[in-house]
């Protein structure tokens, strides 16, 4: 009788190793996926920052394709601030129109002179890299708010880049659309009945995005004492 129960208790071990093996191996096998895809994680980003990056993508492909598209047929467009009927007054099969406020028009390089096209060109392409650094500058930030820790010192400083590169940029564009705007109405002659492209409402916004990006870098500043406070207590 313990010969038998003896060997009734051998098939049940072998069994158990049996289990315990492949317990192991599929532990192995699970944690080799689940390394593979936290590298996958690791090399492309938790995938927020492709959202980001098509939105800017997009505006950078429109923007060049605009401004290549224009000079391939001599032209350029930029905005002007109409208020004398003289020049605004538009004609129609069916009635007339007045053309007022901030309103973009399309010019030819032939009637410009080189000063204008250059201030013109410098505000154009000062505009698509301030879009192109600041899309480059916020993957950090993105990636650590998707990892859920975003209070990170490189989340601080990508805010920082981009508040910097949004004002600098921003003050390069005006400046540079304000003077090739009044060289383009003067080249037209019609500089005492337009006023330069650039509005206030926009400096407004403009001082609203950086100051909005400048209290976000302030919040996470916060964040970050706080987290190591409570770090230190635990």
């Amino acid at each position: 009788m313990t010969q038998e129960n003896g060997q009734g208790e051998q098939p049940d071990e072998n069994s158990s190793a049996a289990e315990g093996k492949d317990s192991v191996a599929g532990h192995l096998k699970g944690g080799m996926k689940s390394g593979d895809e936290a590298a996958k994680r690791k090399a492309f980003g938790a995938g927020y920052e492709l959202w980001v990056g098509l939105a800017i993508g997009f505006y950078v492909i429109y923007a060049v394709t605009e401004l290549v598209t224009d000079l391939v047929h001599s032209k350029i467009r930029l905005p002007l601030e109409f208020e004398s009927d003289s020049v605004a007054a538009l004609e129609f099969p069916g009635g007339e129109a007045t053309l007022s406020g901030l309103t973009q028009v399309t010019v030819s390089t032939a009637d410009l002179a080189t000063s204008s096209m250059v201030f013109l060109l410098i505000a154009k392409v000062a505009l698509i890299l301030t879009f192109i650094v600041a899309a480059v500058a916020s993957v950090p930030v993105i990636r650590d708010i998707a990892k859920g820790d975003p209070f990170t010192s490189r989340s601080i400083r990508a805010l920082g880049v981009i508040e910097s590169f949004i004002a600098c940029g921003s003050l390069v564009y005006f400046g540079a659309m304000v003077l090739g705007s009044v060289e383009v109405a003067s080249d037209l002659d019609i500089a005492r009945d337009v006023d330069p492209g650039v509005s206030t409402v926009q400096a407004f916004i403009l001082l609203g995005v950086v100051g909005g990006v400048e209290l976000l870098r302030r919040c996470f500043i916060s964040g970050q004492k706080a987290q190591a406070e409570l770090e230190g207590l635990v």
